[in-house]
């Protein structure tokens, strides 16, 4: 048995049941790492390499899939490497842990004036597991994360740190983002940086589905670069809808930080909100009509605050669980009025709060590219009781049923928020992940970077194929 010294003996904590924002996968993990510097991050690697343990990677635990966990696994908890290396204000480039969030850049960007393209949609999200996931954002100006991302430093399996980039490590840099933390581990990365500038609500669109789409579909391609948001919400059952649009202010209006939203809603009122439709049937039914007599106020913020849904998310959003689904823009009412029919069988069994969508920019850098073209994506947001065997069967049933519906439409879906997908289904999704596959076995050939995702979907891959 390999032991210990006292500098990983600071390092390790016990192991302990382990779940994430999904709440619904589990695993029993021997260790948690919680390194300090980079020294103790590779350290723990190497320790766990001479005891042959697999090693998964976790930020704030805000996948769904049991991407940051795996049995009897040693799981390692980046944030405690969350500091900003160096901010270059010349060249809007910054240099950061892959253990900080959101909010540590935020802090130092907003009085700058600077911000990130693309990031999620609450500020206690790493960007490390931001990386992992190629984060898409709701803005239409810009696409995925990796558009902006000069260059990053990656643990790999044998200790080594090697720095990412397209011109350097080329491959490795499609891979690690959007690889889940499967090839190693990112360091710290450079991003480059825009003007953060002030937006405003100018529009509010409610129609039914098919003139509602046609309209969105125009508007989004009208006028992009001055359009930098541009999203909206469809009933459960797919008939009717609403988008806002957001404009880059155009005149010399001058702002102060704290004069800018922040919230979209009161988190109070939010959690009050989701408490009366899970225990009135009569209040979820007008919950969609609430939302868009709410999405009338006049509003004047800053791009990057508007990014965000809550810098904390809302303690109901525990109980709740999200998928997306990509679709390619003009597939996206017939993939819509499928998916309706499907929400609407389950209504009773998987209530729906509403189904979110918004335009995505295609890029198709990554390996395992969720958008490769210009898709709108739809985000069903179920009411969930994720304890309850009934709710998590019918999940499952409708999730199938919605998978098809997508891969039908040349679609796609975000491997971040379950594992329901079977793996024919991802493979569909996802035409490239063989050759993941292949380069991760060759990157890291004792499978040392594991997770429960990974588990399910390259059991039964033989070394021929990979």
């Amino acid at each position: 048995m390999v032991q210990a010294d006292a500098n990983l003996k600071r390092i390790l904590k016990p192991g302990r049941n382990v779940t994430d924002w999904g709440g619904m996968q589990k695993a029993g993990v021997k260790n948690v790492a919680r390194p300090q510097t980079e020294a103790d991050l590779v350290e723990t690697v190497k320790f766990a390499a001479r005891s042959d343990t697999k090693v998964s990677l976790r930020g704030s635990g805000h996948s769904a899939g049991g991407h940051s966990f795996c049995q009897d696994g040693l799981m390692i908890d980046l944030r405690d490497l969350n500091r900003v290396l160096e901010l270059d204000q010349q060249n809007k480039t910054v240099r950061v842990q892959a253990g900080a969030t959101w909010a540590v850049l935020t802090k130092i960007l907003e009085p700058a004036g600077l911000a990130v393209t693309t990031k999620q949609e609450f500020d206690t999200f790493t960007i490390g597991g931001s990386i992992a996931c190629n984060v898409h954002g709701k803005s239409i100006d810009y696409g995925p994360i990796i558009e902006n991302i000069i260059s990053l430093r990656l643990l790999l399996a044998d200790g080594e740190i090697v720095t990412v980039s397209r011109q350097e490590n080329g491959e490795l840099f499609r891979a690690v983002v959007g690889g889940y933390g499967l090839l190693g581990i990112v360091v710290d990365v450079t991003l480059q940086l825009v003007d953060d500038r002030v937006i405003e609500k100018t529009e509010v669109v409610f129609m039914n589905l098919k003139p509602l789409l046609a309209a969105y579909i125009d508007r989004v391609r009208s006028d992009p670069e001055n359009t930098p948001l541009c999203y909206g919400f469809i009933d459960p059952e797919g008939n009717q809808g609403y988008y806002v649009t957001y404009k880059y202010v155009g005149d010399d209006r001058q702002y102060s930080l704290d004069q800018l939203k922040r919230d979209e809603t009161n988190p109070t009122l939010f959690n009050v909100f989701i408490w009366l439709q899970r225990n009135f049937k009569f209040t979820r039914r007008r919950a969609f009509h609430l939302m868009w007599s709410g999405s009338n106020k006049p509003e004047v913020t800053l791009r990057s605050r508007r990014l965000l849904i809550w810098d904390v998310a809302p303690s109901a959003f525990q109980k709740l669980l999200f998928q997306k689904y990509f679709v390619p823009v003009d597939n996206f009412l017939p993939f819509m009025q499928k998916a309706g029919q499907i929400l609407k069988k389950y209504e009773d069994d998987l209530p729906v709060l509403t189904n979110h969508f918004r335009f995505v920019p295609g890029n198709n850098e990554a390996l395992l590219s969720f958008s490769p073209e210009d898709t709108i994506c739809m985000i069903p947001c179920y009411l969930a009781k994720k304890n309850n065997r009934r709710w998590v069967a019918k999940l499952e049933q409708a999730t199938d049923e919605l998978l098809n519906a997508c891969l039908e439409q040349g679609g796609s879906y975000y491997l971040t928020f379950d594992i329901i997908a079977s793996k024919e289904q991802l493979q569909q999704a996802y035409p490239r992940w063989d050759e993941f596959l292949a380069l991760k076995n060759r990157c890291d050939p004792e499978g040392l970077f594991n997770s429960r995702f990974y588990e399910k979907y390259s059991e039964n891959m033989v070394p021929s194929q990979l």
